[in-house]
C-alpha cells in the first residue's frame, strides 16, 4: 500500500517537472510544428485514399473484362 502511494506521488511529481520543462523550453512551438505536419500528412493520406478508391473502380472494370475473356475462351 505504501509502495503504491509512493509510486503515485513520484508519478505526479515527475509529471509536474516534465510539464514545467516542456513549457520552459517552448513546447508550444513544437506543438505548432507537429500540428502543421500532422495536417499535411492528413491531406496526403486523403489524396492516397482518393487514388485508391478511384483505382478500385478501375480494378473492377478490369476484372469484368477478364471474366468476359475467360467466358469467351471456355466453351
Amino acid at each position: 500500500m505504501i509502495k503504491t502511494m509512493l509510486k503515485v506521488i513520484l508519478g505526479i511529481f515527475l509529471g509536474i517537472i516534465l510539464l514545467y520543462l516542456f513549457i520552459y523550453f517552448g513546447g508550444a512551438d513544437y506543438l505548432q510544428i507537429f500540428g502543421k505536419k500532422t495536417v499535411q500528412a492528413g491531406k496526403e493520406l486523403k489524396q492516397y485514399e482518393k487514388n485508391v478508391k478511384d483505382a478500385g473502380g478501375k480494378v473492377e472494370e478490369v476484372l469484368e473484362k477478364a471474366k468476359d475473356k475467360v467466358k469467351e475462351k471456355i466453351p
